[in-house]
């Protein structure tokens, strides 16, 4: 059998070789001999040798003068004259010479598949605009990827598969694809669309450039001043929330960190990069006495765009904690969040998080609210917003007027927290002459039709402590109405009424402006009256009632600084709007809140994959997953706003979907009526005596006209003086548990993203290396264990001696030797809750 030689290679432009490039490609291929035939014979371009139709190897068998050097050269010569070939020569040029016919014809096609591609693409084309006259002006950008997804499939059919090439719609299409379905559906795609989206490879390296890389503890400020550039905003809210996570440390190879360990603060300030070793002592050491991450702490900047109130929210920074820290390292955090984001020329109004405590503690500290920073004076800054306080508003009025930016307790855990309270079994919240009582609900749902009020047992059931639709549904004008016709049920109608304010004020997204000023101070004169009642009544009163103390008898202490907190907030940003000291974009109300936190922790959940039944994650994990969701966010932001050439369309869910167009439309064609100071009086005054009028069908009126606290003014000041006696004091010392050193504001600053660990030695000394035992074993098979390693992977491996012998081991297998026990966490919200509070 004869051997098969594999085709002569070519340069992919050989068919425009001409003069010397021709030549030099003859002699490389077929010899000196065939390339000083071409010159005699004039043949200087690859085109003409093709053109010839007979062998041009037959003028050998005449003797031309021009030819006889070249013929006694290349031929075999007999006595009679008969010449022969040599059949080296012959098979070298018969070889060349298929070779440029293959080329030729595999061109002539390319040609013809690209004719054919320019007609399809004409016809699809006019097939598109034909189908465009019938639609309407939102639909008719829904084709533009269309056509650039069929024309660059085409194109890449006709290259070799190393040339594949992909526009940037079709990159955007990949991106989004990858991040919504996962790997299995993208490879699904790319497998069965030969040429139509980018290997995992490369789509990685996109994912990279477009910024899906955060890093842990690490403040993304110059993306958000890219970010501020792009959307045109100049104020926002900075939410702020942690959730719990698996405890397990891994190794980042980008950064050559450690991430699983809870990242110690400087002034309430991550330090970024703080686990970074080459030493597996120095490891073995974190694993066995540094504390685990607990729970990932997560800040988001919310945009106030007037124009457009759903704007997603943007990532700022994401690390792990532990439960270590104080109200004292989250003040000093927001301040330099507020001074780092104002050189972004973002300017953050307000910070937003939930009830815990230490939040609130610094919520008041912050907007100076019965509260006291004794190391920093706030209002003494030079960049306050100053509010213009009518002077008689003063005795209801509790903030001071000089604010650098205010805070709002998230509406949201407000809510659950007063349903809490009302589901509580050790509170008996007593109003006048009832109670606040389930029983009541409980016999509306068992004695009246759920088409009445739309209530179920779970609504009321205690367990679920974050369930906001049950607060929706609790205080439903349907279940207040119902209501009424159960016995004993005034109070608990109330005390609905208080949650159904809270709600107005704060959650939905279409309450004008006078209303939320309405709501947000009914409820705070709900309270306040209530408190007062409760203070001047006697002891006597409340014997019939099970509690040990008055408190018992009323909401939450971080309830009631919750609510007076976000009224007050909300009222003195409505008055700086109308004194044009903040742009109109701030009455945004809905969106000052910490739900852009919850909601990016559900979405990572949600990235788990449709095979995997783990809905929880790492800190490794949600810095992965919440860089793609940045990515993407960023592609629908684009789409949306019509900065992309061909924009993509996203999912959404129909209602969600017309709510955002009949808002746009809303915002569109109405122009926001800011009240006055003398119409904001008068809605106060109605808010006060609606609570009063609303509070006295339950004879707390009775209490009050004997001890004359029946005036706005008069109750206020009674609280105030109660909020007085709770009045905190609290300096740097007292709350500093992370830092020992006495480093200035500045130096924290520059220091923020740079361990503040010595420096020491990188360099092992190799008579001293760690020693580990294998127990005789030899062969490492699925581990990352060598005797020597590249030079470049040296950051990523630890020198250590197993049993005597110098080995490599690569810092995620250390991670993994290292560990225990397996880390896991309850796909269950309330065991994960429970099981992360312990």
């Amino acid at each position: 059998m004869l051997p098969m030689f594999s085709p002569l290679a070519l340069p992919d432009n050989v068919l425009s070789f001409e003069g010397e490039k021709f030549f030099e490609l003859v002699n490389q291929t077929c010899g000196e001999i065939f390339k000083e035939l071409m010159e005699v014979l004039s043949i200087n371009t690859v085109h003409k040798l093709l053109l010839l139709e007979n062998d041009i190897l037959a003028v050998f068998q005449k003797k031309y003068k021009e030819l006889e050097k070249i013929t006694q050269r290349a031929c075999l010569h007999l006595d009679d004259d008969t010449i022969m070939l040599k059949p080296g020569l012959r098979l070298d040029y018969d070889r060349f010479i298929e070779a440029l016919h293959a080329v030729n014809n595999q061109s002539r096609d390319q040609e013809q598949t690209v004719s054919l591609n320019d007609v399809f693409f004409s016809l699809l084309k006019n097939l598109t605009k034909s189908f465009q006259l019938n639609e309407n002006d939102d639909s008719q950008n829904s084709y533009c990827f269309l056509i650039a997804f069929i024309e660059n499939i085409f194109s890449n059919l006709v290259k070799n598969k190393n040339n594949y090439r992909y526009s940037e719609a079709v990159m955007h299409f990949a991106q989004s694809l990858y991040i919504l379905g996962g790997r299995n559906v993208y490879e699904f795609v790319r497998l069965n669309l030969p040429g139509a989206i980018p290997s995992m490879p490369t789509l990685n390296e996109s994912l990279g450039k477009a910024g899906a890389c955060i890093e842990e503890g690490e403040f993304r400020y110059n993306v958000l001043h890219d970010h501020q550039k792009s959307y045109g905003y100049q104020i926002a809210v900075c939410s702020e929330d942690a959730t719990a996570v698996i405890k397990k440390v891994t190794y980042n190879a980008a950064t050559n960190t450690f991430t699983g360990f809870s990242l110690p603060l400087e002034r309430g300030i991550p330090v970024a990069r703080y686990f970074q070793t080459d030493s597996f002592d120095e490891l073995k050491n974190w694993f066995e006495n540094k504390d685990k991450t607990d729970y990932l702490n997560v800040h988001m900047v919310q945009p106030l765009i007037a124009s457009s109130p759903y704007s997603s929210p943007f990532l700022l920074a994401a690390y792990g904690i532990s439960n270590n820290f104080k109200a004292i390292d989250v003040l000093n955090r927001w301040i330099w969040m507020f001074e780092k984001s104002k050189q972004s020329n973002v300017r953050i109004v307000a910070f937003s998080t939930d009830c815990d405590p230490r939040y609130l503690l610094a919520m008041r500290l912050a907007t100076s609210f019965f509260a006291k920073f004794v190391n920093i004076s706030l209002c003494d800054r030079k960049d306050v917003l100053e509010i213009d306080l009518p002077k008689d508003w003063s005795a209801w009025f509790f903030m001071q007027t000089r604010q650098v930016f205010f805070c709002f307790q998230d509406p949201i855990h407000l809510c659950t927290k007063l349903r809490n309270r009302m589901l509580s079994k050790k509170a008996t919240m007593l109003i006048g002459n009832e109670v606040v009582s389930i029983e009541v609900l409980m016999k509306l749902i068992e004695t009246k039709s759920k088409l009445v009020h739309g209530l179920v047992k779970t609504d009321i059931e205690p367990k679920d402590r974050q369930n906001f639709k049950a607060c929706i549904k609790l205080s439903n004008d349907d279940v207040l109405a119902a209501l009424e016709d159960i016995d004993g049920s005034q109070a608990t109608r109330v005390y609905l009424r208080l949650l159904r304010s809270v709600v107005l004020a704060y959650v939905e997204h279409n309450t004008s402006i006078i209303d939320r000023i309405y709501h947000s101070w009914f409820s705070v004169f709900l309270c306040r009256i209530w408190q007062t009642w409760l203070q001047i009544i006697d002891e006597k009163d409340i014997l019939g009632y099970r509690v040990e103390t008055k408190k018992n008898l009323f909401i939450t202490g971080p309830a009631l600084f919750s609510i007076e907190l976000n009224a007050h907030s909300l009222l003195a940003v409505c008055l700086l709007v109308c004194q044009h000291k903040l742009p109109e974009s701030a009455l945004s109300i809905s969106n000052y809140s910490s739900q852009p936190c919850e909601a990016t922790f559900r979405l990572t959940r949600s990235m788990s994959g449709a095979f995997s039944s783990v809905v929880n994650f790492t800190t490794d994990q949600f810095l992965k997953r919440a860089g793609k969701l940045s990515v993407l966010t960023d592609l629908e932001n684009q789409s949306e706003s019509g900065q992309l050439g061909c924009p993509l369309q996203f999912p959404k869910h129909h209602k969600r979907r017309r709510k955002v167009a009949a808002l746009k439309k809303s915002v569109s064609n109405t122009t926001i009526d800011l009240p006055r100071n003398d119409t904001i009086k008068k809605i106060i005054h109605q808010a006060y005596n609606d609570a009063y009028k609303l509070l006295s069908e339950l004879d707390i009126n009775i209490a009050l006209e004997k001890k004359k606290k029946t005036k706005i003014n008069e109750v206020s000041s009674y609280v105030r003086t109660q909020f007085e006696k709770k009045f905190k004091k609290v300096t740097y010392d007292e709350g500093e548990i992370y830092s020992s050193n006495d480093e200035s504001d500045e130096e924290v600053a520059t220091n923020v993203n740079s361990s503040s660990k010595p420096e020491e030695d990188s360099s092992e000394d190799e008579n001293d290396l760690p020693c580990i035992s294998s127990s005789g074993k030899h062969q490492f098979n699925g581990m990352r264990v060598t005797d020597t390693i590249s030079s470049s992977l040296t950051n990523s491996y630890f020198c250590v001696e197993i049993d005597n012998k110098k080995k490599y081991i690569h810092k995620q297998t250390a991670c993994w030797l290292l560990t225990d026990n397996k880390a896991n966490l309850s796909a269950d919200r309330l065991k994960r809750v429970q099981q992360g509070s312990r």
